[in-house]
């Protein structure tokens, strides 16, 4: 649930870009912007989901049923005006005019162009990512890292790395690609986000004593951060569970 929340979120800024012109690679940019933005504050709410689910709390959880499957509705509707939007971005990277984007003629001949371009890579990356492609995403993320090291979207493939062994709920490859992004990158404003997500990886895969020592860590270098602030609620009921 927290996954399909996170994508609407993300996918609901696409809805203020006009479709209709020319997108450029800055509409992708906002959108990897406004995610990492959003990332603490869904952390946050997913916690307050589970936590009305566990109650038990009745009427509160059939409206919650609701709100979700209206959520499925929407996400399903952004994942394609992403994929266009996409579409647009990479034709204009390759250079190709917009009257390629529609018919059986444009199409044939995009595909046969080797594509294999830094913007297409990261792009392809984050697509898959976002439709739930996992293993391919990160196929492309580390293909991407291997051919352009030096680029400055770097560091958000390591993240995207990280983040995809999260959201498959592979929490052991997570810890260490998100430790391996903390240590590469320290200066990045995803890292307090690492260590949340560290901790709460932790947490699922029952290793909670370890992982009051992330959400500490965090609290301690990064105070005044939401993910503090997150961090903080999990080591209150992490104690009250004991």
């Amino acid at each position: 649930m927290r996954i399909k929340i996170v994508t609407f979120f993300l996918l609901a800024g696409i809805g203020s870009m006009s479709l209709g012109c020319v997108a450029k690679q800055s509409d992708l940019s906002t959108v990897y912007a406004r995610q990492t933005r959003l990332e603490a504050k869904m952390a946050r709410l997913s916690q307050e989901v589970q936590s009305t689910q566990g109650s038990g709390g009745g009427g509160n959880n059939a409206g919650l049923r609701e709100k979700v499957f209206q959520l499925e509705k929407q996400v399903n509707d952004l994942n394609q005006s992403y994929a266009r939007l996409e579409a647009k971005v990479n034709q204009g990277s390759l250079g190709l005019p917009t009257s390629l984007e529609g018919g059986t003629e444009g199409r044939s001949e995009l595909s046969s162009l080797d594509v294999q371009t830094e913007d297409f890579i990261f792009n392809k990356g984050y697509t898959d990512l976002s439709e739930g492609n996992y293993s391919g995403s990160r196929e492309q993320f580390k293909l991407f890292l291997s051919k352009y090291p030096d680029s400055s979207k770097a560091n958000d493939a390591a993240y995207w790395i990280a983040e995809s062994y999260y959201r498959q709920g592979e929490f052991e490859e997570a810890i260490l690609e998100y430790q391996k992004f903390i240590d590469t990158y320290p200066k990045d404003d995803r890292v307090p986000l690492s260590y949340l997500k560290q901790g709460l990886s932790l947490v699922e895969i029952d290793r909670e004593e370890e992982a009051k020592l992330f959400f500490q860590t965090l609290i301690d270098k990064y105070p005044q951060s939401e993910e503090a602030k997150t961090a903080k609620e999990k080591i209150r009921e992490l104690a009250v569970k004991r």
